[in-house]
């Protein structure tokens, strides 16, 4: 009796080419073969990289915000800068690059946002902050802003109006663009409508 094999598993892990097509397969290199960036968190902002980061921000009148208007991470809805110097690179969200340039960025620092405003860069007692994680987070709670960190809606929705907010003020300062962008941030002593 002639032995049948099941037409499903008979080609498996067999790469059927497409007719036309003399493609060979390109061979993925393992994990353990890749290369990366030498990286640095001590590396010094490189002049390219501050001038960069200032024909990025868009100030809004008087006691205002600074928006940083570049690249938002997708993992928390800030702006990220990264550049490089002899070969090494160093990533930075964009309130940490601003505390950083004024001198205000060490050890266990990190920026809090006393305006709200994810994509603030202004270093201001009322917007950007140099802070203690725990004092961060007592503010976060205090403002009702805690869910971003535990909740995977409101974490999608500060991602969504951090780009609504950039969209709205890439060509400049828009007041009525931004009020429609930015949902509620208001500060923490902003009194309730109700």
């Amino acid at each position: 009796m002639p032995s049948h094999t099941d037409p499903r598993t008979s080609l498996a892990g067999v790469d059927i080419p497409l007719p036309g097509l003399d493609l060979s397969p390109v061979p993925t290199p393992a994990a353990a073969t890749r290369r990366s960036r030498p990286y640095s968190s001590s590396l010094p902002p490189t002049q390219a990289a501050i001038d960069a980061f200032w024909s990025r921000v868009v100030k809004a009148p008087g006691d205002g915000c600074w928006f940083l208007i570049s690249a938002i991470s997708g993992v928390d809805g800030y702006t990220r800068l990264t550049w490089r110097s002899g070969g090494i690179s160093r990533t930075e969200s964009g309130h940490r690059f601003a505390l950083l340039l004024a001198g205000q960025l060490g050890d266990r620092v990190v920026a809090e946002h006393r305006c709200n405003e994810p994509l603030c860069v202004r270093v201001d007692s009322r917007h950007v902050i140099a802070s203690t994680q725990t004092a961060n987070l007592r503010y976060a709670v205090a403002c009702g802003r805690t869910g971003t960190i535990r909740s995977p809606d409101q974490h999608i929705n500060r991602y969504a109006r951090s780009i609504a907010v950039r969209e709205a003020l890439a060509g400049g300062w828009n007041p009525e663009a931004y009020a429609r962008a930015r949902g509620n941030t208001a500060p923490l002593d902003t009194p309730p409508l109700f």
